[in-house]
């Protein structure tokens, strides 16, 4: 997914429902939904060699970035 993709849902879901904005922010570990645990981190900047992968992604936090981590 895309960022703008991201902060479009995002933006749209609190317009519909402005009380959302104060909710907490949760994710899950894993594409089923096994465990959740709160957000802890704001997202930062990073550069990830192969992203045909969805994981075990090897990431740097230097030279020129192309993707956001979200916790």
């Amino acid at each position: 997914m895309k960022l703008q993709e991201y902060l479009d849902t995002l933006l749209l879901m609190v317009k519909n429902n402005p009380k959302i904005a104060n909710f907490e922010v949760i994710y899950s570990h894993d594409d089923e939904g096994n465990e959740f645990q709160k957000v802890g981190m704001t997202p930062s900047l990073m550069r990830i060699d192969d992203l045909s992968h969805d994981r075990n992604l090897e990431p740097w936090f230097e030279g020129e970035f192309n993707a956001i981590c979200i916790n």
